[in-house]
């Protein structure tokens, strides 16, 4: 999965963050389509404790910004979460590789371009106003 700049929200470290994700996921890709499953497993669960320190690193910023749609946004960071679980489990018994990467860029692929495109933009653009209001006095 290519990083762009398209996906950037301003902030370094999320910026930075996502594209640790975006690396993580073409490596899942990759082991996905060599059918290498044993590197599958490692870089699947490694990009989902991953995932899970991220979105606690931006659940931190919505918090200390008091952002308004938290709650909406962590329940989207549960679900997504609760969804590779289920992917997890369901390239665990796929034997076709080819189906399998098609499971991982339906089900990741899509939701993160979607999600940084879509939700991340709003915290970004929330926040971005917020420290320029609060951290500079």
């Amino acid at each position: 999965m290519l990083w762009s700049e398209k996906y950037e929200t301003g902030n370094k470290v999320v910026d930075s963050e996502h594209r640790q994700i975006f690396d993580l996921v073409q490596k899942v890709l990759d082991a996905t389509f060599e059918n290498r499953r044993d590197k599958m497993d490692t870089v699947m669960d490694f990009l989902v404790n991953y995932t899970v320190s991220h979105f606690e690193n931006e659940e931190r910023l919505m918090e200390e910004s008091n952002y308004p749609d938290i709650a909406v946004h962590k329940k989207q960071h549960a679900d997504f979460l609760a969804e590779v679980g289920k992917l997890k489990e369901q390239i665990a018994i796929e034997e076709n590789h080819v189906k399998n990467n098609l499971i991982i860029n339906k089900t990741v692929v899509g939701w993160l371009t979607n999600h940084v495109l879509g939700s991340d933009m709003l915290i970004a653009k929330y926040y971005r106003k917020w420290e320029n209001v609060y951290k500079r006095n």
